[in-house]
């Protein structure tokens, strides 16, 4: 992978967020998904804009885009992305939102890129090769104590009043043992900011690989620990994330253990 390609993918992930800063200055559409989701014109145009440039730096590549995705997972080399991370934030004018875009072959990710239009931070990862934050490298949280870290979560949009989806006991636990609790309303960026070392941790359950794909390598890329919800390997089927920094990834997966009851019928097949 050339450092060109890798300028080009950077360059396709800006070229999104200013698609996205647009439509945030003229006004967008907006209708609903599934349970409290939320879609935007913005999502929309900057998805199409993203799948016609990155399969044209990677010709014969496959695209899975959270907006148009059918069900089914393409061949690799397949470019997994997320047009607007966040979109409820976006809708509402809360200015915490991303562009998630990962390149999957063979082998498992080999790039991840997350761009945050708003404060300018381009998250950058290669397999084996590290992750950066404009150009910078960076490295998880140091902490090797819960009481020493801020973990972030979120909270799944199929939620309703009679049955919340979510994991409580592992909210409340955590509630008492760490630092902090951030829920912010970007999985992308929690994975991101916790590649960086501002937060120690991130959990969440009922995530899709748009999601989690570029924000995992970057976890693993700056020196993390990273599993699936409940399973032992993430993989793009994963129906969620966990990940902590090395110092305290012992006693975080203890806390999501005692308090997640195991599911049956996870899904281990890799792409």
């Amino acid at each position: 992978m050339t450092q060109h390609f890798v300028d080009k993918v950077i360059e396709s992930a800006k070229e999104a967020g200013l698609i996205l800063l647009k439509y945030r200055e003229k006004g967008f559409s907006v209708n609903p998904k599934e349970g409290m989701e939320l879609v935007t014109e913005a999502d929309l145009c900057s998805e199409a804009f993203l799948r016609k440039a990155l399969t044209k730096l990677l010709p014969g590549s496959s695209f899975l885009g959270e907006e148009s995705w059918n069900g089914t997972y393409p061949e690799t080399p397949c470019w997994v992305v997320d047009p607007l991370d966040g979109t409820n934030n976006y809708a509402m004018g809360i200015p915490f939102f991303c562009i998630s875009i990962a390149l999957v072959d063979e082998d498992g990710i080999c790039l991840g890129c997350i761009h945050d239009p708003v404060h300018s931070e381009t998250f950058i990862a290669l397999r084996e090769g590290g992750a950066y934050l404009n150009g910078k490298p960076i490295k998880v949280s140091s902490a090797d104590k819960l009481r020493d870290a801020v973990v972030a979560t979120g909270f799944p949009y199929t939620r309703t009043p009679e049955d919340l989806t979510f994991d409580l006991g592992v909210l409340t636990e955590f509630l008492g043992l760490a630092r902090g609790i951030r829920r912010c309303g970007s999985a992308a960026l929690d994975l991101a900011y916790t590649a960086a070392g501002r937060y120690g941790g991130f959990w969440e359950e009922n995530l899709k690989p748009w999601d989690m794909a570029a924000g995992v390598l970057l976890v693993k890329e700056a020196g993390g620990k990273v599993s699936g919800f409940r399973e032992k390997n993430w993989n793009l089927k994963s129906g969620g994330v966990q990940c902590s920094a090395p110092g305290i990834w012992h006693h975080f997966c203890e806390v999501v253990k005692k308090n997640a009851p195991a599911e049956t019928g996870t899904i281990k097949n890799i792409l």
